[in-house]
């Protein structure tokens, strides 16, 4: 066993000997030039999730290497989606940028989907180096329902003058008092105030005796905003929509003197933002007819 034992060390020793004397002090064991991204601030150097259309910033630092001192001779941004690479970026590099290469580039995703991202740096003996992240981009905005041809009423018809935007529902005096906390906006016809949308909580809407509503213990602040989007363009919103801020400080309790077409964000106390469409103001009675738009 210890001949064995030596024979194999003895061998041990040999090979090593023979390696060792291949080698040589200058080798590079790396020739290739660098590239990282940069961190920090409004950098993206990592996985990230965005929504469609929306950009990120990505920087990149990259240099020549200091033992082969080849000169960087091209830059390049490769995004890749459903196994289809596309040059963003192919830049060739100018004289004052062969040994240190610093760019910064807001990059704009506008189709849903996952990209992958790559920025390559190459050098005159076309050894490369190349770093990489994610990007899932999801589709802008949120689901939305659509419910039409709501119909309000008077305090005294069977339809109803009180709206619950959650459940879709139409409620007379007396079910509007009995479901409260869903009730987001009511309907009337005022000498002063024309045809009008208010919340419970506006001043004018519990000024009129026969709605009941300074009994309520329950009055939900729905806020509305008169906007400039056409009844064409209310119709086009699909099943995704992308609501522009609801600026607070602009939100009334009631939105009033309503015509036929007219369109009215609003957004709940619960925190949905919605559009209310005019359909029909009927000439005769207190009555009206509403399209609603509002996030699910």
């Amino acid at each position: 066993m210890k001949k064995i034992s030596f024979y194999l060390i003895a061998l041990l020793i040999g090979v090593s000997t023979v390696f060792t004397s291949c080698s040589k002090d200058d080798d590079i064991l790396d020739p290739n030039p660098t590239i990282d991204f940069k961190g920090g601030g409004e950098y993206v150097a990592n996985d990230v999730t965005i929504k469609a259309g929306e950009s990120i910033k990505v920087g990149v630092n990259a240099a020549y290497n200091s033992q082969t001192k080849k000169k960087l001779t091209k830059f390049n941004i490769i995004l890749t989606a459903n196994n289809t690479p596309t040059t963003l970026i192919d830049e060739t590099l100018t004289s004052n940028q062969e040994s240190v290469y610093s760019q910064d580039f807001i990059i704009t995703f506008p189709n849903v989907g996952i990209v992958k991202l790559v920025a390559r740096i190459t050098d005159s003996d076309g050894k490369t180096d190349e770093v990489s992240f994610t990007v899932t981009v999801e589709q802008a905005g949120v689901e939305v329902k659509k419910k039409t041809n709501v119909e309000f009423g008077s305090f005294n018809d069977p339809i109803g003058s009180f709206y619950a935007s959650s459940t879709e529902e139409v409620f007379t005096v007396s079910q509007a008092a009995a479901n409260q906390a869903k009730v987001d906006l009511v309907f009337f016809k005022g000498v002063t105030n024309g045809n009008t949308i208010a919340a419970p909580d506006d001043t004018d809407a519990n000024g009129i005796s026969d709605f009941n509503l300074n009994t309520w213990t329950t009055k939900n602040q729905t806020r509305f905003i008169k906007t400039t989007m056409t009844a064409a363009e209310f119709d086009a919103i699909g099943t995704v929509y992308n609501f522009p801020e609801f600026v607070a400080a602009n939100g009334l309790t009631k939105a009033n003197q309503l015509a036929n077409g007219n369109v009215i964000y609003f957004k709940t106390q619960a925190g949905k933002r919605g559009y209310a469409k005019v359909v029909d103001l009927y000439t005769k009675g207190d009555k009206a007819k509403f399209d609603f738009i509002i996030e699910k």
